[in-house]
């Protein structure tokens, strides 16, 4: 039976075929591999290769260099995992081979399960999907930083952060706003123009019965707001702001409050898809060991 292939893309770049994770040893290698793994299944040509590592400052035998790049890492995931295709070459990985392709498909499980009314269920899978990533390290994380892989990097990151409030908001509704305000306020403090996150956190300071704490964090938000952006803070916040000043007691928990918070007409729950100058996986696979012409 042959050694499941495995590839690493959210945080630093590594590859498992066997007992345990591999790390690329050179950079321009490691660039190669992650612009494979941006979309496998799909033949790169040397050219974009050679324009990902090198970029304006190809030298002469740039497209050499990427064939001995090949080269090595075939000796790594093997020869059948990367295959020859007139002058391009293709990654073959099943979607549970990369672990972006689960976290992405682990995140569209789990809202349905929210979107079903089925909040513990929804939950659970959207902490099995952050779970994969290593800490706070971004995608690719030792990988050289090129213009070929910012987007994807990006992307990936913004799904994360929608992972992230998305789980934080199902666990507001599932009525455990006590465990959840101390991450909303550190989160709301690592990225303050996202306003969700703000409003998640006076959500469930007002469940706490913490007014006062909801009003300063309101009033801090909006500084923020004007100051970096010269803008006021948008609805569901001066929503969430306008009951706190009229004493209005806090929205219990449970599905009915996820179905207030995502009701028609209201701005949706974190939701990012992927565009076409942002792909990250595909969804058809060439099996392995077929037919390819690999050389």
């Amino acid at each position: 039976m042959p050694e499941r292939l495995r590839f690493r893309v959210l945080g630093p770049l590594r590859v498992r075929r066997g007992a345990g994770w591999t790390r690329v040893a050179a950079e321009q290698q490691r660039v190669v591999l992650a612009v494979l793994l941006e979309e496998p299944g799909r033949a790169v040509s040397t050219d974009a290769l050679v324009d990902a590592v090198w970029g304006d400052r190809q030298p002469r035998t740039a497209a050499n260099t990427v064939a001995a790049y090949v080269l090595r890492l075939r000796r790594l995931i093997g020869r059948d995992a990367l295959i020859t295709r007139g002058r391009a070459y293709e990654l073959l990985a099943a979607d549970d081979e990369v672990d972006a392709a689960v976290f992405q498909r682990t995140v569209a499980a789990a809202r349905r399960e929210l979107h079903g009314g089925r909040l513990e269920r929804g939950a659970a899978g959207l902490a099995d999907a952050l779970a994969l990533w290593p800490g706070s390290q971004p995608a690719l994380a030792d990988v050289p930083s090129t213009p070929v892989l910012e987007p994807m990097v990006a992307h990936l990151e913004l799904l994360r952060h929608g992972a992230v409030e998305d789980h934080l908001g199902a666990l507001l509704d599932l009525g455990r706003h006590a465990e959840v305000v101390d991450d909303l306020y550190r989160l709301a403090a690592e990225q303050p123009l996202r306003e969700r996150r703000w409003e998640l956190l006076l959500t469930a300071l007002r469940r706490c019965d913490r007014r006062a704490e909801a009003l300063c964090a309101y009033a801090r938000v909006r500084r923020i707001l004007a100051a970096e952006l010269g803008v006021e803070p948008g609805v569901r916040l001066r929503e969430a702001h306008r009951g706190i000043l009229a004493g209005q007691p806090p929205a219990g928990a449970g599905v009915d409050a996820y179905a207030r918070r995502n009701r028609p007409g209201r701005a949706p729950v974190s939701s990012p898809s992927r565009t076409a100058s942002t792909p990250l996986t595909s969804t058809s696979r060439t099996p392995r060991g077929g037919s390819s012409g690999s050389s």
